[in-house]
């Protein structure tokens, strides 16, 4: 299975963790394992019926599967930025257009 990570997940990740330090490979790698190894926490609502949330070493992320192509269209951070969002009353939205977005930062 191949696993695409798009520009819009790679800045979410740094934003979400507060990782600033890693390369654009280091984060297309660890966003590329979540989604290979990672559980599916639920569906995620969209026309295809195809978008997932999965989450590994306690970091969400959602794709898309087309066949066999994964492709990673956010990362919506740990446990603890997650409760801080919800707190503050923010909400999760997965815009259809990011799932036909082609500008791919990196495929593993």
């Amino acid at each position: 299975m191949s696993v695409t990570v798009t520009k819009h997940a790679i800045k979410r990740y740094r934003e979400r963790t507060f990782d600033f330090s890693a390369s654009d490979q280091e984060i297309v790698k660890k966003l590329g394992e979540i989604a290979k190894t990672g559980k599916i926490v639920c569906g995620k609502p969209n026309n295809k019926d195809n978008c997932t949330e999965i989450k590994h070493y306690g970091i969400s992320v959602v794709a898309v599967r087309d066949g066999a192509r994964l492709t990673v269209i956010t990362c919506l951070g740990d446990a603890t930025y997650r409760k801080w969002v919800k707190s503050k009353g923010g909400r999760t939205f997965i815009s259809q257009r990011s799932i036909y977005d082609d500008t791919y930062a990196g495929c593993l």
